[in-house]
C-alpha cells in the first residue's frame, strides 16, 4: 500500500520540529515503528501482482479517523497464481504516542506456504511487535519445543508436520533470527499456551513482543518486521521449485478449510485489539475492515 499523499505527509512533516535535524531523528518512536509498511507492502504486491480491492474504502476506512488517529487501509486479492487469497495492509498513527503497522496475508489453498500476520506499534508507553507464519496443517505446536514419543495416528502426522515445516520454513536460521529478536535488551516476549497455540494456528516462530519506548526500539521493530516479509516472500516466489505446490482436490480443500476457520479466529484478536482501543462500534467497524471478507470463498485455481 502506499499511503495517500495528506497521510504520509502528515507522518513526515517537520513544520514543529527544528530543521537542522534529520528526517529519521524528526520522526517520532510512533511512526519510525510503522515506517516500514508503506514500502514492504508495495514490495509484496509488485512481487506477488495481486489485484486492489476496494473492500476497506466500502466501509468507510480506506482512509479514516478514529479520535486522534488517522489511518488507512488497503486490500488485495490474487486468485490463481499470485496464490493471496486476502491481503490487508493497516496503517494509523496520531503522531506522538499511538500507532499500528500491520501487513496480513492469507495464502491461497495452492501451496503450504505459511500465512503472513506482522505487526508494529507503540501503545501504552511501549513498542509492540507481532510475527506469526501461521502454519497450514496442524502440528500441535508447543511452547517448550518438546514433544512426547507419538502413540496415536493424529500425533504421528501432526510430528510429521512440524518435521517438514522445520526443513522448509522454520528453519535453524530461522529459530536463531527469532531467539536474537526475543534477547533484545529490555525485551519482554509473551508466548501463547499449548491450547492458544492450537487454537490461533500460531507458529512456533510466533513473536509477541514488548520492547521499551526508545527511537532505537522503534527502529528494531521496523527491521523485524521488514525481514519477516522478506522471509516469507522468498517462500512464496519459491514455492513451487520448493515442492510445497499442494495437489487439487481434497488436500486444497482441506487446507482451504482450516484457513477459513483461522480467519475467522484472526478476526476475533483483532476484534479485542480494536474495540479495547476504539470502543465497541467503531472498534467492531474497524476490525471488520481490516480482516477483510470472512464469507468468501476462494476462486483461485491452478491456471
Amino acid at each position: 500500500m502506499l499511503v495517500t499523499l495528506p497521510f504520509a505527509c502528515a507522518l513526515l512533516s517537520c513544520g514543529h520540529r527544528p530543521a537542522h535535524r534529520s528526517p529519521r531523528l524528526r520522526m517520532a518512536a510512533a511512526d519510525i515503528s510503522t515506517a516500514w509498511q508503506p514500502v514492504t507492502l508495495a514490495n509484496i504486491v509488485g512481487t506477488l501482482n495481486p489485484t486492489p480491492k476496494s473492500y476497506a474504502e466500502e466501509r468507510g476506512f480506506g482512509n479514516f479517523k478514529l479520535g486522534d488517529v488517522s489511518g488507512t487501509i488497503s486490500a488485495f486479492e490474487g486468485p490463481g497464481k499470485p496464490n493471496v487469497a486476502w491481503c490487508s495492509g493497516l496503517l494509523m498513527s496520531d503522531g506522538q504516542s499511538a500507532s499500528r503497522a500491520s501487513v496480513t496475508v492469507w495464502c491461497g489453498p495452492l501451496t503450504d506456504v505459511p500465512h503472513l500476520v506482522v505487526s508494529a506499534g507503540v501503545s501504552g508507553g511501549g513498542v509492540d511487535l507481532f510475527i506469526d507464519f501461521k502454519p497450514r496443517a496442524d502440528a500441535a505446536y508447543d511452547p517448550s519445543g518438546e514433544y512426547a514419543e507419538p502413540a496415536s495416528r493424529e500425533a504421528f502426522m501432526q510430528g510429521s508436520n512440524r518435521k517438514d515445516f522445520a526443513e522448509a520454513f522454520y528453519t535453524p536460521e530461522a529459530v536463531e533470527w527469532w531467539t536474537g529478536l526475543c534477547s533484545l535488551d529490555g525485551a519482554t516476549h509473551t508466548p501463547l499456551s499449548a491450547a492458544e497455540m492450537a487454537r490461533q494456528s500460531a507458529g512456533p516462530l510466533m513473536l509477541n513482543l514488548r520492547l521499551p519506548l526508545t527511537d532505537e526500539a522503534a527502529t528494531v521493530a521496523a527491521k523485524a518486521c521488514e525481514n519477516a516479509v522478506e522471509r516469507w516472500l522468498g517462500w512464496m516466489t519459491t514455492a513451487d521449485e520448493a515442492g510445497r505446490s499442494l495437489p487439487a482436490g481434497a488436500k486444497q480443500t482441506m487446507t482451504y478449510t482450516r484457513d477459513t476457520k483461522i480467519r475467522a479466529m484472526h478476526y476475533g484478536e483483532l476484534l479485542k485489539t480494536y474495540t479495547t482501543s476504539f470502543g465497541p462500534e467503531q472498534g467492531t467497524q474497524l476490525a471488520a475492515a481490516d480482516a477483510g471478507p470472512l464469507d468468501e470463498a476462494y476462486v483461485g485455481g491452478g491456471s
